[in-house]
C-alpha cells in the first residue's frame, strides 16, 4: 500500500470501516494515481478524471462499513471506477443535444471544460424560466421542445392557430434567452471556483 504502509490491506480496510481517516488517506494515496490513469485514458479530460476519482473515494467512504467483507478489493475498486466512468460519459453524451439546442436557440455556447459542469445548471435555469412563462407559452414550448411536436400538431392539440403557436414560441424563446443571459455570469463564476481547486 505504499512505502510507509504500517498495515496489510485487510487491516487497513478494517480500520477504515471504523472511521479511521488516516487509514483512508493511505488507501487514497495508494490508489489515486492508478484510478486517475484509468479515468484519463477513457475520458481524455483532466477535469473529468479528477472529478471521477474524487467521486469514487467519496462512495468508498460512505460505504466504508462494507469494505472488510470485500474479498478482492482491487477488483471491486476497478469495477466501481469503470462503472462511474461509463455513467459519467453516458450523461455527457445525453447532454449533447441540449448543448446544441442552447447554441441554436439561445445563442449560448460552452467551452469543452464547461460542458459537464454547466449543462445541469443550464437545465435547471431553463426549468426556472419556464415557471415564469404564461401558461400557453410554457405549454407550447414544452410540447415543441420536450415532446417533439410540430406547430400544426400543437395548434390542433391546443385548439389555436399555427400563427398563434409560432407567436407563443417566439415569445417563450425570447424570455428564456433573456433569463439565461441574466444568470450566465453566475454560472461562469461557479465554474471558475470549481475548476480552480
Amino acid at each position: 500500500m505504499g512505502k510507509n504502509k504500517p498495515y496489510e490491506e485487510n487491516e487497513l480496510l478494517l480500520l477504515i470501516a471504523t472511521g479511521d481517516e488516516l487509514a483512508f488517506r493511505q488507501l487514497y494515496n495508494h490508489y489515486w494515481e492508478k484510478l486517475y490513469s484509468v479515468a484519463f485514458v477513457l475520458t481524455k479530460s483532466v477535469v473529468l478524471s479528477e472529478e471521477i476519482v474524487q467521486d469514487v473515494f467519496v462512495k468508498l467512504w460512505i460505504k466504508r462499513e462494507e469494505l472488510p467483507s470485500i474479498t478482492s478489493f482491487d477488483g471491486y475498486l476497478f469495477i466501481m471506477t469503470r462503472n462511474h466512468i461509463y455513467n459519467t460519459l453516458r450523461k455527457i453524451a445525453s447532454a449533447q443535444p441540449l448543448e446544441k439546442h442552447l447554441e441554436q436557440e439561445f445563442g449560448m455556447t460552452m467551452a469543452p471544460t464547461e460542458q459537464p459542469l454547466l449543462t445541469k445548471e443550464l437545465e435547471q435555469l431553463i426549468q426556472l424560466a419556464l415557471r415564469h412563462l404564461p401558461n400557453k407559452q410554457r405549454t407550447v414550448f414544452e410540447l415543441s421542445r420536450m415532446e417533439g411536436m410540430n406547430q400544426a400538431a400543437i395548434a390542433e392539440r391546443m385548439g389555436i392557430s399555427k400563427l398563434t403557436v409560432k407567436s407563443h414560441m417566439n415569445r417563450a424563446l425570447q424570455f428564456i434567452r433573456n433569463y439565461l443571459n441574466t444568470y450566465r455570469g453566475d454560472l461562469l463564476l461557479l465554474s471558475f471556483f470549481l475548476f480552480s481547486h
